[in-house]
């Protein structure tokens, strides 16, 4: 890449210049002016600077600029934008200086805050308002149809200069992905699987950034990635790192011609050789070459697993292109080759698709397969007779190392065991990136020394310690009465104690070493019982001690199920009974328990797993979605009958937001709620959490999704969305199981109508039910006040076991008036509190409101159901692009109407009613609207179990 081009593209298009256009002082480049999404012809009048969300249309008016720019004579408009040149000059001379690919980038990196303090300094001797530096930092990059701002087209506007006008888009892919990662034992598994792919593809990235330059890469937006910032060593905060935010698709833009086989096999060869050189250390790192015989089928195992994609298209015109753009190709005068660029992107993508799933790994010999992923041949798996004694021995061996990796009965292949490993490396890479460009026996070498030093791995909490953050209903009873509580660092009372105060405290007080966490800090607690408290914790210190010091500790030793015999709790340690260290006493132990179950209730054992993706990404970059008419972009706003595609740098600005979004935003959010995050890759987020927080974290996290403006940090958008999948689930379910069921609540989501979250509850009995429902439902107070008065008292609980639907005439009516009575029947309210329970039939309804249902053939024989879940979709599902969603107000109307018997005026049944009449007349679409209404009541008391089950809304 040559930097210098980058710095003199940089001055012909700065805000010197933008702004000079306006004043007739000078032109701006063809080739910038092509970048509009469109020319508007009335561009000469303006009276404000305004940024246009680049997809909600959203407007965010740069105040002081647009109020100097009104207020100022001509010649003072001239000394600022001279004062700006000499400003951007100063800038440019960075740039164009730069001695390496790598000062480049970090000057890259830097741009917008360096432009911004180069500014103020000129607007401090002009004696202008200050806080124009940063609007003019994010000015339009057309004043005229503000979509996006011009460091935005910058990155685009250089690549086009660099190869003359002819560009090519370029596409990387690695995959399998939810296979490799879900193929999990321990939450450390689903780390190290999410974080081993992000790891993977930034060595595409780096691999192009240096080749290309790091504006050529469109997605994943680089600026202020953290992967990218460790590379140039500039990274401030790197914790940012334990979280895996890379996509596995990669979308760069490059100048001319591009040798596609050449670059694949550049990349090809990065990642394989990295894998190879992880599986090596591993192999010396665990000794296992003093009881297994290398054998090169394990390096073509690693080398070969992933399919690892490269494809190039051409941004060209093409000929067969979808409606939706010819439509917007035909309203716009220029129509260069950038305005194809959404089709172009879709058929670059699905060459991808279609080359990556041509991928089949050779065939392995015959032999044991990998009891973790099942697929691949278990290291010494070629000797069934040898294979398990061969991993008996290991295991015990490093065992006596106090290595701990490897679980009673494992026998894992090269890649499971590269997942293994993992972690290890990634604490050395952690500190210093150069760590990559290491040889296997170092890394090995100083994994093994990095074992005796302060910096361990990284640390994780198991889905028993997550499912044990959980408040119980007896510790929150403890901490209202002032009885039990955790202290904060000043002293004052903070929160309820729970099971996971009482794991950390043993930890402390055991004296226990383990080298997956960090410094343990035990929790300070207070309250009238505090002395009785702490001294049951005192005692249980001390029965747990030889096995937390003589064994890796493992808070599931705290479920008293787990301690009916010493097998049992072997078991939990992963070990046999004979591996036990001596002196435990059992009886102390579960008397310990008992004592503190009597405290704060018995722990928690359900944890939950959340999924989560945004919608409609790719409808949204070929403009059939989420985005507005092309003339709701302009600083005029008049609709001109045609949505707006993507461009370029459209997509620049979105992928932009992205980055933010799942870098600054998401992790914040999840640490907020308790939260282990385990992925967040632009739009697609994996944690596992508490029950209580897991439902509140997922909305907060689509709702700071949909934010239009946050400053001049733009996120999604209000008409975009997110749908998610739930699981709560027993703390002994296979990781495995539980990852494909979240997968398959969260696909639930998006089949219902998108803009959902599915719910799903798994029983350790084996009994499952879920539910899908708006986003809308857990906004406001309505769901927490209903719940809060069925652990009141006030409404039984048994109500939502009493609303067997099934037997109730399809009339919708009819299904209210049976909802009111059951409803009436189950709480103990007052006569004067008649009022109160009319608010808790509109709570209720308000839930019903909000569930998502469908109907099935067997439902309504000889009627067309996908007609019929259109409708009811049309009606119940929330379009973020036409919110026209029922209000609390609107449903409360609907239950006084039917608490007092008066006639509904207008509802989300009767509209849904109407619609049916007209398609299937009115007696079939009474019925189908009662039937409809009846899984919605049916579906609201699933979801109220749930919640009630998970602790959500306790305190």
């Amino acid at each position: 890449m040559n930097w210098k081009s980058y710095s003199r593209a940089f001055l012909e298009v700065a805000p010197s210049r933008i702004l000079g256009s306006l004043l007739g002082l000078n032109d701006l480049p063809e080739e910038w002016k092509k970048l509009s999404s469109y020319s508007p012809k009335d561009s000469r009048t303006l009276t404000k600077f305004v940024l246009k969300h680049p997809i909600s249309a959203k407007e965010k008016e740069l105040v002081h600029l647009s109020k100097f720019w009104r207020n100022s004579l001509q010649n003072e408009k001239e000394k600022l934008l001279n004062a700006l040149r000499k400003a951007e000059e100063d800038v440019a001379n960075k740039l164009k200086n730069a001695g390496s690919i790598e000062e480049f980038a970090r000057l890259w990196n830097n741009l917008p805050k360096m432009l911004k303090d180069a500014y103020e300094k000129e607007l401090k001797q002009l004696n202008l308002n200050l806080e124009i530096a940063e609007e003019l930092v994010n000015l339009p990059a057309d004043p005229f149809v503000p979509d996006h701002d011009w460091l935005s087209r910058l990155d685009i506007y250089t690549q086009l200069k660099a190869g003359n006008g002819e560009v090519t888009l370029v596409r990387f892919k690695l995959s399998p992905v939810q296979g490799f990662i879900g193929n999990a034992r321990t939450e450390r598994d689903l780390w190290a699987g999410s974080h081993i792919l992000s790891f993977l593809t930034y060595l595409a990235i780096s691999r192009l950034w240096r080749k290309f330059g790091p504006n050529a890469i469109i997605v994943p937006h680089l600026r202020g990635q953290p992967f990218f910032e460790h590379e140039l060593k500039i990274l401030k905060e790197r914790d940012k790192l334990d979280i895996a935010n890379m996509p596995n698709k990669v979308l760069a833009i490059v100048p001319g011609t591009v040798d596609v086989k050449a670059l694949e096999e550049d990349i090809r060869c990065d990642i394989k050789g990295f894998l190879e050189k992880l599986f090596q250390a591993a192999w010396s790192f665990y000794d296992l070459g003093d009881i297994f015989e290398d054998d090169p089928v394990y390096n073509e195992i690693v080398r070969n697993y992933f399919s690892i994609t490269v494809e190039a298209f051409p941004l060209s015109k093409t000929p067969g292109i979808e409606s939706a753009l010819r439509k917007y190709l035909s309203i716009i005068e220029e129509k260069d080759e950038v305005h194809y660029y959404s089709e172009v992107f879709a058929v670059l993508d699905q060459l991808t698709d279609f080359k990556s799933a041509e991928h089949f790994p050779p065939e392995q010999p015959k032999g044991f397969k990998c009891t973790l992923c099942g697929e691949n041949l278990a290291i010494g798996g070629r000797d069934k007779d040898k294979v398990k004694h061969g991993w008996s021995t290991l295991r015990n061996k490093l065992r006596e190392g106090r290595i701990y990796d490897i679980k009673e009965s494992e026998r894992l292949c090269p890649l499971c065991l590269v997942k293994r490993f993992y972690p290890r490396f990634y604490s050395l890479w952690k500190v210093d990136y150069s760590w990559v460009e290491q040889v296997a026996k170092v890394i090995s070498q100083e994994a093994k020394m990095k074992r005796s030093g302060q910096q361990g791995p990284k640390g994780f909490m198991s889905v028993s310690e997550v499912a044990m953050r959980r408040v119980t209903e007896e510790s929150l009873d403890r901490f209202n009465k002032d009885e039990l509580f955790v202290i904060n660092d000043s002293g004052s009372k903070d929160r309820p104690v729970t099971w996971y105060d009482i794991f950390l405290h043993q930890l402390f007080y055991t004296g226990a070493r383990s080298e997956w966490r960090g410094e343990v800090r035990p929790p300070k607690f207070g309250g009238s019982r505090k002395q009785e408290f702490e001294g049951t914790l005192g005692q249980l210190a001390g029965y747990l001690r030889p096995l937390f010091q003589g064994l890796e500790p493992d808070c599931e030793v705290l479920y008293k199920d787990n301690l009916r015999s010493e097998d049992a709790v072997a078991k939990v340690f992963g070990v046999d009974r004979y591996s036990l260290p001596s002196g435990i006493n059992l009886e102390g132990l579960k008397t310990g328990v008992s004592k503190l179950e009597d405290l704060v209730g018995e722990p928690p054992k359900y944890h939950s797993l959340l999924k989560m993706d945004g919608d409609n990404m790719g409808k949204l970059l070929s403009g059939t979605k989420s985005v507005k008419d092309v003339g709701e972009y302009m600083i005029n706003g008049n609709r001109l009958g045609v949505r707006r595609p993507s461009t370029p740098t459209v997509h620049v600005a979105i992928t932009r937001s992205l980055s933010n979004f799942a870098v600054n935003h998401v992790p914040k959010i999840s640490k907020d709620y308790g939260a282990e995050l385990l992925y967040a890759g632009g739009d697609d987020v994996f944690a596992v959490a508490p029950t209580d927080t897991v439902f509140s974290l997922a909305y907060e996290i689509q709702k700071k999704f949909r934010e239009d403006w946050n400053g001049f940090e733009y996120l999604q958008g209000s008409t975009r969305s997110m749908s998610a999948g739930i699981l709560i689930t027993y703390y002994k379910e296979p990781l495995y199981i539980a990852v494909r069921r979240v997968a398959e609540l969260e696909h639930f989501a998006k089949e219902s109508g998108r803009n959902a979250v599915a719910i799903g509850y798994r029983k350790h009995s084996g009994t499952y039910y879920w539910v899908v429902a708006n986003w809308s439902v857990f906004s406001g107070e309505h769901l927490r006040n209903f719940l809060r008065e069925m652990r009141s008292g006030k409404i039984s609980r048994k109500l939502l076991y009493e609303l067997d639907t099934k037997l109730w005439p399809n009339d919708p009516l009819a299904v209210l008036n049976l909802v009111k009575y059951e409803l009436s029947r189950h709480s103990s309210y007052g006569e004067n509190e008649k009022e109160a329970l009319v608010d808790r039939f509109a709570e209720f309804l308000w839930v019903v409101r909000n569930i998502r249902v469908k109907v099935s053939d067997g439902d309504v024989p000889g009627v067309n159901v996908g007609v019929v879940n259109d409708l009811v979709a049309e009606v119940i599902v929330d379009d973020p692009e036409n919110p026209n969603t029922d209000s609390f107000e609107k449903i409360k109307q609907v239950a006084e109407a039917v608490w007092h018997g008066h006639d509904i005026k207008n509802s989300w049944f009767i509209e849904l009613q109407n619609k049916l009449i007209q398609k299937f007349g009115e007696e079939w679409a009474k019925m189908i609207t009662g039937l409809v209404l009846k899984k919605q009541v049916w579906g609201a008391s699933v979801l109220l179990k749930i919640l009630l089950e998970a602790g959500w809304a306790l305190w």
